[in-house]
């Protein structure tokens, strides 16, 4: 034994406390060679030897690390060795091996502050018999971040109307809302798994928006972000679940409901080592948001394509939407009395839902702008702008044809083809001047360019009745010919 296996058994045992005369007649050494090692020691101290031992993936290093920076995985390259390589190798150990290429993420504990998040999860827990039948079973569990106290209840399914029925369920527990709920990337909540631009599910937003809760999903194969109800999950199955020793359904809501309130929010918190449930009276509570006035109420979500006619149909009737949504699909929600109509998260459409069949329920503002009914002060700003002459004769049209006048003026408004502003303006005052308020009449005026003649000429009536010569009347309600 030489050098610094030597100097280190020295080293033990002066640590045991061995004299030097000891060590000597211990190790078969002179004093004289002891004194200078525990003088070595003391002035450097000792280096422990490292032992390395070469492992048999070492050759394979750089093969490994490109198949890694392809993002293979473990068990791909684990093959790939056996396969290409003929390599005898244990997935285990191809699996720790390629752990070194890996970056390590730290993780941050996340504190939430009183009253500020709930984490929303599902758990599996088995087939029980439901009226007669064997169903899947779920556990939807809220955990309130803060204080752990939590509420449970059983689903057979993860529909969007059970997620937020058992929303309901909790917040109605806590009798309180908490601020943020945080959910998993669950197909009934989420539809686009985007941490930051998440798409939350319509209903469940509209539904967090009632309770003045806001939505936020965990990031993708991040279990951390939601830890909190994972962790619940896992008691409920270990603690709650191992108790359990029938298959019936309701017996088991009962059960669930009762170890809950009797033993999940009254044992001391592994990680908190508080009661929640004390927690969460004392403190948390009153940080919380009050239960709205009323209920959610939840709506029937169905999906709708627009036909050509700007309408979707919904229980024998059409309802419109706005034009330029013609060939989507969209989602309608409805219940006994309203349907409202969304594009994505967006709503475009709401109506009373019609009693009868075979109804066309359009609201004017969906129809494109030149087929939108207009009031009459859009046509007097129309006359106006053609001219005061105009203006009155709509508003003579107004008085003696109050129910044909509207295609009277339109006639009117069609002249801007052919005639500028000024010609129609004087033909309207033209017509005034004879009282004849019809759209051929003003046609021929600005035709045979008769508001260029003066009234005398023109002149038709006289106080006795009409003229025998019909002819200058002819001139304002009749094309002429002769003047083309």
């Amino acid at each position: 034994m030489y050098g610094i296996e030597m100097k280190f058994t020295v080293k033990t045992l002066m640590d045991k406390g061995y004299s030097q005369r000891k060590i000597s007649r211990e190790l078969g050494i002179s004093r004289k060679t002891v004194c200078k090692y525990i003088d070595q020691i003391n002035t450097s101290g000792v280096i422990v030897p490292k032992i390395t031992r070469e492992k048999i993936l070492d050759k394979y290093y750089e093969l490994i690390k490109e198949w890694h920076d392809m993002d293979l995985t473990a068990v791909l390259i684990h093959e790939k060795l056996l396969k290409e390589k003929s390599l005898d190798v244990s997935y285990p150990s191809v699996s720790r091996y390629v752990r070194q290429f890996k970056d390590i993420e730290t993780y941050v504990p996340l504190i939430a502050k009183p009253g500020e998040e709930g984490q929303v999860d599902f758990g599996y827990l088995g087939k029980f018999i439901k009226d007669g039948k064997t169903v899947k079973v779920w556990v939807f569990s809220m955990v309130l971040s803060y204080s752990r106290y939590s509420y449970n209840c059983l689903v057979t399914d993860q529909s969007v109307d059970s997620f937020i029925r058992c929303h309901i369920k909790a917040f109605e527990y806590f009798g309180a809302v908490p601020h943020t709920a945080k959910i998993d990337n669950l197909k009934a909540g989420v539809i686009t798994p985007n941490f930051y631009e998440p798409t939350i599910q319509i209903q469940y937003a509209e539904f967090l928006k009632h309770y003045n809760c806001a939505p936020i999903t965990a990031r993708v194969r991040r279990g951390q972000d939601k830890g909190k109800v994972e962790a619940g999950v896992k008691y409920i199955k270990s603690n709650f679940l191992k108790r359990i020793e029938h298959t019936d359904f309701y017996q088991l809501e009962k059960d669930l409901l009762q170890w809950t309130t009797t033993v999940a929010n009254k044992r001391i918190h592994g990680t908190i080592k508080k009661i929640p449930q004390q927690l969460f009276v004392e403190t948390e509570k009153k940080e919380m948001y009050a239960l709205p006035s009323r209920r959610y109420e939840l709506f029937k979500i169905e999906h709708r394509k627009v036909n050509n006619y700007a309408h979707i149909s919904f229980k024998n009737n059409f309802y419109s939407v706005p034009y330029n949504y013609i060939g989507h699909n969209l989602i309608i929600k409805s219940n006994e009395n309203i349907l409202k109509i969304y594009k994505d998260c967006e709503m475009i459409a709401i109506h009373q839902i019609c009693t009868q069949n075979g109804s066309f329920i359009t609201k004017d503002e969906h129809l494109p702008p030149e087929k939108q009914s207009k009031t009459i002060d859009h046509y007097r700003q129309k006359a106006a702008l053609i001219g005061d002459h105009t203006l009155m004769f709509l508003e003579m049209i107004i008085e003696s044809k109050p129910k044909t006048w509207l295609m009277t003026f339109r006639g009117i408004l069609s002249l801007k083809k052919h005639y500028d502003y000024n010609v129609i303006n004087l033909a309207c005052k033209r017509a005034l001047d004879f009282k004849i308020y019809h759209y051929s009449t003003v046609k021929n005026i600005c035709k045979n360019r008769l508001y260029l003649q003066d009234k005398e000429n023109l002149n038709v009536i006289n106080a006795h009745g009409f003229a025998a010569d019909l002819k200058k009347y002819d001139l304002l309600c009749n094309n002429n010919p002769n003047l083309n």
